[in-house]
């Protein structure tokens, strides 16, 4: 059965070569990115790629590849996203919370944190109904070891704290975050038939943070950045390994569990982040 898998930071690096590959595998793709014109790029290079899949040409009725805009600094966009996606399919069996970049204060948490943390919830159905006995659905966050400097309050995750004016301290506390989410919602969603995962894409020559001089001067060292296809290799293979091979709630590198700071996998301050998370997103569950 063909797989209907979302990816959101769909239009440029990690997110796009993720499509491409999930696409020329044979799975139906949806696309989420907020940039328009590099969006309707990463439809046309998805669909090329569909269509080289191993017979597509045969397949009849097969589904194309959608692209849905969506700037997930913007809450009112999430929620139109997934009812675009909900209308789109019947049920969604990977979902893959890619978006994210380099922000100041509370839009760092906003666009890396919260945005895939409304997204997963209201997809939950989508989610649960492609979930069949020993074949979860996945649920994919790319993490980053910038969780290891966070400073993230998990009570109140939208403070416009001092230290958050640097990008990369914000950035860390949302990369901190998307851990501890990925615990919580394996906690609470693994017997929904959910398997949620998140991995460290290692340094990537991408699209992220163009407006920091010193990342952008250390993509010219290839040995210390993969490229984006290469980077993709671990979320391939948490959206296809046996589930019985996997760790609800684990975080991988180079398709091996990784470690993460105490504060990121601490079960406690998962709690409290799911719930503050609930209200700064008006979920009401």
């Amino acid at each position: 059965m063909t797989r209907t898998v979302v990816v959101t930071g769909g239009s440029a690096g990690i997110g796009l070569a993720a499509a491409k590959r999930f696409a020329a595998a044979g799975d139906r793709v949806i696309l989420l990115g907020r940039n328009e014109t590099r969006l309707s790029v990463a439809l046309k290079a998805t669909h090329a790629a569909a269509a080289s899949a191993p017979g597509a040409g045969d397949t009849d009725g097969m589904q194309e590849p959608l692209a849905i805009r969506a700037d997930f600094a913007d809450p009112s966009q999430v929620r139109i996203a997934a009812a675009r996606v909900m209308a789109a399919c019947d049920r969604v069996d990977v979902l893959v919370n890619n978006a994210g970049g380099l922000f100041r204060g509370a839009t760092c948490l906003r666009v890396n944190h919260l945005a895939g943390f409304e997204l997963a919830h209201l997809l939950l159905e989508h989610l649960k109904a492609a979930a069949t006995p020993g074949h979860p659905a996945r649920l994919i966050t790319t993490a980053s070891l910038a969780e290891a400097w966070g400073v993230l309050d998990v009570d109140r995750p939208l403070r416009e704290s001092l230290w958050h004016r640097s990008r990369w301290l914000a950035y860390g506390s949302s990369k901190q975050a998307n851990v501890l989410f990925t615990v919580e919602a394996a906690r609470r969603w693994t017997p929904l038939g959910i398997l949620p995962t998140a991995f460290f894409p290692g340094l990537v020559r991408s699209r992220f943070a163009t407006t920091s001089p010193l990342f952008m001067l250390g993509k010219l060292i290839p040995v210390l950045f993969a490229s984006p296809h290469r980077a993709t290799d671990t979320l391939l293979w948490l959206a296809d390994a046996p589930a019985h091979d996997l760790s609800p709630g684990g975080y991988y590198f180079l398709r091996q569990p990784f470690a993460a700071t105490p504060r990121a996998t601490s079960p406690h301050r998962a709690e409290r982040l799911w719930q503050s998370s609930l209200t700064a997103t008006g979920d009401p569950a």
